[in-house]
């Protein structure tokens, strides 16, 4: 099987769909394409991209069970509202069972990427698609591969693909659950593989796309499980989804009063909000969850501090912290309830690095009290950490 990518591509939006237009006939015109459709961005633009250039397509969303609620609304009716001709599979019956139980952070990554390619095998062999099209971006690549774009040609194989990352093993983050996989099709085909987030969301903006999903925050791939540190269950993810609605729908709310918009462009030039979330566990400090040093993951408990709010010392702190993965700024402390909430919001560019954002301590203390409302709530914290030291996720 082979992979073709647009590389290096012009940024300019007009001049980029042109480009990608070029692209997508030379590889999928008179061709059935899969196109994997998340909800995010990413896979978005890819669709835009393929209805642009006129090509034959079934968008398909993989329902399995693990996305976020947002504003009380699931995830696949969000997305059947944006783009009514999606084919929605429902797979939580066969997956979730198997995810409940796992704990290890590849181990969950691994049972995503089987329980997506299985799927789109199914598909593929029904549909009797020719090719496959994601939205795999530019940051994805390079933190599975180690390798800049560059080092990659427009078509290569899977074979050509492994010995390369073999090559550079050094330079590999976290495996992803879109790549390294072999379908039977032709060829995979991703036509956003050079963009960033920033430069993804300016497409969408070129689509005229409304501004909810332009600034849809960033999801991982291994969807709530990535937030969900230790073993899933069916009453922590119910948690889960209720605790991470009320958390990036008040950090949206308070983006909106203030800029009219859910999503900035600061001074340093990132996205800000990146990402805004709740993440979960049973008595947090002592969980092993992610950090970064060097370019590499590692897997350390986390450190609690408490006393005078001082964004700038303290974040200042913990971008020098050695020997934990994170720091963890101690909102409340309690020994009732069952679950440890974080409270974790980052600006970033484009994922490889991020900072955290300097939100008013009015409205983590809104969080707060919105969190405590929730029976099952027990300690809560604000992530303080950047990225490095920390990853933006937990597993």
């Amino acid at each position: 099987m082979l992979n073709h990518r647009l590389i290096n591509p012009p940024r300019e939006p007009k001049k980029f769909v042109e480009k990608a237009v070029v692209f997508l006939h030379k590889h999928a015109k008179g061709k059935k394409v899969f196109c994997a459709l998340s909800g995010g961005i990413d896979s978005a633009t890819t669709y835009l991209l393929l209805k642009e250039a006129n090509i034959d397509m079934i968008p398909v969303f993989i329902d399995h069970g693990l996305m976020r609620i947002i504003r009380g609304i699931e995830e696949r009716e969000y997305i059947r509202k944006l783009f009514p001709d999606i084919k929605i599979i429902d797979i939580r019956d066969s997956f979730l069972p198997q995810i409940f139980g796992e704990d290890d952070a590849e181990v969950k990554r691994k049972l995503f990427k089987d329980a997506y390619s299985d799927t789109i095998s199914k598909v593929i062999e029904e549909e009797r698609c020719n090719l496959l099209a994601d939205g795999t971006i530019l940051p994805d690549i390079e933190e599975s591969f180690g390798v800049k774009i560059s080092d990659l040609r427009e078509t290569m194989s899977i074979e050509e693909e492994l010995e390369l990352k073999e090559r550079n093993f050094r330079g590999f983050v976290k495996s992803q659950h879109n790549l390294e996989i072999e379908y039977d099709v032709e060829a995979t085909i991703q036509p956003v593989a050079s963009l960033t987030k920033a430069e993804v969301r300016k497409m969408l903006e070129f689509f005229k796309m409304p501004s909810e999903l332009v600034y849809r925050k960033a999801f991982p791939g291994p969807a709530l499980s990535a937030r969900i540190i230790g073993s899933v269950t069916s009453d922590n993810l119910k948690f889960e989804k209720k605790v991470h609605d009320i958390v990036e729908s008040t950090i949206d709310d308070y983006y909106l009063e203030n800029y009219g918009k859910t999503m900035i462009i600061n001074d340093k030039g990132e996205q800000e909000p990146f990402q805004a979330f709740a993440a979960i566990t049973t008595d947090v400090l002592l969980r092993r969850v992610t950090g970064i040093i060097d370019g590499k993951r590692t897997y350390e408990v986390p450190l609690s501090v408490k006393g005078e709010w001082d964004f700038e010392k303290l974040t200042r702190f913990a971008s020098q912290i050695q020997g934990y993965s994170r720091v963890l700024y101690e909102l409340h402390e309690s020994h009732k309830g069952i679950y440890d909430v974080i409270i974790r919001s980052i600006n970033s560019v484009d994922a490889r690095t991020a900072s955290v954002t300097n939100l008013t301590i009015e409205l983590i203390e809104d969080l707060k009290y919105k969190l405590l409302e929730i029976p099952d709530t027990k300690n809560i914290y604000w992530d303080i950490t950047p990225k490095p030291p920390a990853t933006i996720e937990y597993v």
